[in-house]
């Protein structure tokens, strides 16, 4: 059946159109299966997840994000295609026989007005971990879930996207000035690429804190603090998926409240990588990010800049970032991670201490970085990390970090002027609320 109709929730008369047309339906004995997403960039993983979608009923209605509601989830430089021109282009797909266009994040509203049968998600989920589940089993509806065409994601597109301009960009700035690599050297980084890698974002998080307790709950301008995080992780391009790693229910259902997704984890881990090593063992992905849960404003160019040597480079499984230090008591600062690296980049060594021991005095253009809590990986790498033990360096710095190096692993540094604004006491906070209040006014 050919799409007959395109709605936009927003318009008038257009919630009451869409009950009349299930409640048509119904009358006409037909099993309504309801999907949603932003379909931006519409390619053929698209298009067999409806045809899989359609078979499990009559008629298949689309909830389309709108435009707003895209650039909320995604950041402002999407959508890429309009949600009109999105509609219509799904309108014409055969197995799609209604598009309905909603503002919200969650398509709750043209659930309420349809009443699926089935209600049909894509992906690795569990039906429990979907916030539209309550809603729809109040309803007397049923969820499925889809698995997706592996290798075929709009994220996916886009990275691809995204490396041909850096990599177009390069060149252009080079202009033939650069040496070419040695063959074999050329030969060995391109043979060390893959193409369609699933990156996601793990946001580990924890109630109880020894300075500010339940911190991930706090309120920042409307939202708790937790839900700044997911937000500014998701809106990061290399991202695919963003879930928040907790052991307590209370931030579970928190998340789960504002339309994102929780995952819940044992409470006696000794570390955020154990947790998350945890979260992501049964996910399918082959990268993850790990964004500190106490940093609202954390900059998502900063985690594409991040993840970036991981997609050009399978021989990196780990990555990290540095900035530059800009003042003269932070190299004395213990609460100032220092990080030195080799002439690739790679770490040297993470401390607390002032390195390097500039014995001659200060040497021009040979310093520390100032190490940021941001890491990336590939999932078999941070799955056997876990796995080690911790390590004396480890034990006497307190820097997880350096149980990498110690049992002979490399970290890549991406150096970036990124400064991360932590939340760890109600000074903190107060900062946060004020920049934020800035920005959204």
């Amino acid at each position: 059946m050919q799409c007959s109709k395109i709605v936009h929730l927003s318009a008038a008369d257009s919630e009451p159109d869409l009950r009349a047309l299930g409640d048509q339906w119904r009358t006409e004995g037909k099993r309504i299966v309801h999907t949603n997403g932003c379909f931006d960039l519409l390619h053929v993983g698209h298009i067999r997840y409806l045809q899989e979608a359609r078979t499990l009923g009559d008629v298949l209605v689309l909830g389309l994000n709108s435009d707003a509601s895209v650039r909320q989830l995604k950041g402002p430089t999407r959508p890429v295609v309009t949600d009109a021109e999105r509609a219509e282009i799904l309108a014409a797909l055969t197995c799609v026989d209604c598009v309905v266009i909603f503002d919200e994040l969650v398509p709750d509203e043209v659930i309420r007005a349809l009443r699926p049968d089935i209600h049909v998600k894509g992906g690795d989920y569990a039906a429990d971990q979907l916030p539209e589940t309550p809603l729809v089993q109040a309803l007397g509806g049923s969820i499925a879930i889809v698995p997706l065409v592996e290798g075929k994601s709009t994220t996916q597109i886009i990275q691809r996207l995204s490396r041909w301009t850096r990599s177009e960009s390069a060149r252009e700035a080079r202009s033939g000035l650069t040496k070419s690599p040695h063959p074999t050297a050329r030969a060995n980084h391109v043979a060390g690429r893959k193409d369609c890698q699933r990156v996601i974002g793990v946001i580990p998080a924890r109630y109880h804190s020894t300075r500010l307790d339940g911190k991930a709950l706090l309120d920042i301008c409307g939202k708790p603090m937790i839900q700044r995080v997911y937000e500014q992780t998701r809106r990061a391009s290399s991202v695919e998926s963003v879930y928040v790693a907790t052991d307590d229910e209370r931030i579970f259902r928190a998340v789960e409240s504002f339309g994102g997704r929780a995952i819940m984890t044992s409470s006696n881990h000794p570390s955020g990588t154990d947790r998350l090593a945890e979260a992501v063992a049964d996910l399918a992905c082959d990268i993850v990010v790990n964004v500190q849960g106490d940093e609202p404003m954390v900059d998502p160019s900063a985690i594409d800049k991040l993840v970036a040597p991981l997609l050009e480079d399978t021989n990196v499984s780990m990555s990290t970032l540095a900035a530059p230090i800009n003042e003269e008591d932070e190299f004395s600062d213990p609460n100032v991670v220092k990080v030195v690296t080799d002439q690739d980049g790679y770490a040297l060594y993470f401390s607390r201490a002032c390195i390097p021991y500039h014995r001659e005095g200060v040497a021009d253009g040979v310093s520390a970085l100032h190490h940021m809590g941001l890491y990336a990986y590939r999932k078999d790498f941070l799955l056997q990390y876990a796995s080690l033990s911790p390590s004396p360096l480890e034990n006497l710095e307190k820097l997880e970090q350096l149980r990498v190096l110690e049992n002979g692993y490399r970290i890549k540094v991406v150096i970036d002027e990124y400064a991360a604004i932590g939340v760890d006491t109600e000074q903190d906070l107060e900062r946060i609320r004020q920049l934020i209040a800035k920005e959204v006014n």
